[in-house]
């Protein structure tokens, strides 16, 4: 389940890059076929603006995806009835909802579709200063509606460009 999750998310940014390097594969041939003498330097001369232009969209998606990774890497959240249960390798948390006092969900703002504009993260915020967030590569169990369905609990939706933590 995990794997078919991080694919959903890194799958796009994959596809782009792969265009780059499709394109320089075809200049190849062609510079081949054309019997040019320096052939690599030809094609990657012929290629360079496209691998830079396609770099520039997937290499920020690739790097948030590891960082996404590894915060999350071995770390489950469990929804319960009055409490959020987090599970790691070595420990489990249990934080009562009545601790949270704010909930904030980071979502990318561009409205163009680009390799990363999936990815998200939810900042909590509790009462005693500390932070606690999850993103969308974390393993969820269970909804999150029991912790927004409280009228207490403040909740904002801020749109960032590039939705790192």
């Amino acid at each position: 389940m995990e794997y078919k999750r991080n694919l959903k998310y890194i799958t796009p940014t994959i596809v782009v890059f792969s265009i780059s390097i499709v394109y320089f594969l075809i200049m190849l041939v062609v510079n081949y076929n054309e019997k040019e003498e320096f052939i690599i330097n030809k094609s990657i001369s012929d290629s360079s603006f496209i691998f830079l232009l396609f770099s520039s969209f997937t290499v920020p998606g690739f790097i948030l995806h590891y960082r996404y990774e590894m915060l999350n890497r071995n770390r489950k959240i469990t929804f319960k009835q009055n409490f959020l249960e987090i599970t790691t390798e070595t420990e489990i948390e249990n934080i009562p909802y009545s601790d949270v006092i704010e909930v904030e969900n980071h979502t990318v703002a561009w409205q163009v579709r680009n390799p990363w504009s999936d990815y998200n993260y939810v900042k909590l915020n509790l009462k005693n200063g500390e932070k606690i967030y999850y993103n969308c590569l974390t393993e969820k169990i269970n909804s999150e509606n029991n912790l927004l369905k409280s009228d207490r609990i403040k909740k904002f939706k801020i749109e960032d460009i590039y939705p790192w933590y």
